[in-house]
């Protein structure tokens, strides 16, 4: 290998990288144009760089493409924790509902009267009724409101109640007690044995979630 040859390949990566001053660069060119072995080293010099900007080039694609699927999966985990937040706290609204719901019906107590109650059985129910809850809030429905709260939740089917009217009007009066939840209790274990009442119920009892479906089918037929 000449001197020339040693000289022009230490300027070779210059040459290729453009930063060769003008007279390098000419010397370089003119050994070219009548070196196959430098024009050779210079060509591979080329392709290894471009395999190395194609190679990372490939390695940026690979990761753009990875942070891309992290985002995504990133992405869709959000989405399902808020799907799922956005569930979960319907399912909290709807049970406060239920319960707040409950804990209001839980509190009323029907006591249904004999049809022959006087009135002054009437009085002693009542006064009855204050004795365990001087607070209860206290609504005296008679046979006829009854029969009339029945026509009005049939509606369009209220001609089939036409022949039942004050004669022969199957239906009880009762008192409807708003009361305290454990007054309720109270209530319910205590009116029954007074003379003039023939039934007495309470919501308490029951299961919250079965007293709002059985209530909202009854509101839906009606």
């Amino acid at each position: 290998m000449s001197k020339e040859c040693e000289i022009v390949q230490d300027l070779l990566f210059g040459y290729k990288d453009k930063t060769l001053h003008n007279a390098s660069k000419e010397l370089v060119e003119r050994h070219l144009e009548k070196c196959s072995i430098c024009k050779k080293i210079l060509k591979d010099l080329e392709e290894e760089e471009n395999d190395k900007e194609n190679q990372e080039k490939i390695e940026e694609e690979k990761e753009i493409d990875y942070l891309k699927n992290v985002n995504k999966k990133i992405s869709k985990k959000n989405k399902l924790i808020i799907i799922i937040g956005i569930i979960l706290l319907i399912i909290i609204l709807l049970n406060i509902g239920i319960f707040i719901y409950y804990y209001k019906e839980a509190r009323k107590v029907q006591i249904y009267l004999e049809d022959d109650v006087t009135q002054e059985q009437l009085d002693n129910i009542e006064s009855s009724i204050l004795n365990i809850d001087n607070n209860a809030k206290i609504k005296y429905y008679s046979k006829e409101d009854a029969l009339n709260d029945i026509k009005l939740k049939f509606k369009e089917n209220a001609n089939l109640l036409s022949g039942y009217e004050t004669g022969n009007n199957p239906l009880p009066a009762y008192f409807v007690v708003e009361t305290s939840f454990d007054n309720a209790k109270n209530l319910v274990s205590n009116m029954e044995n007074i003379d003039g009442v023939k039934k007495v119920t309470g919501n308490f009892n029951l299961n919250p979630y079965l007293l709002v479906i059985s209530n909202i089918m009854v509101n839906t037929k009606n």
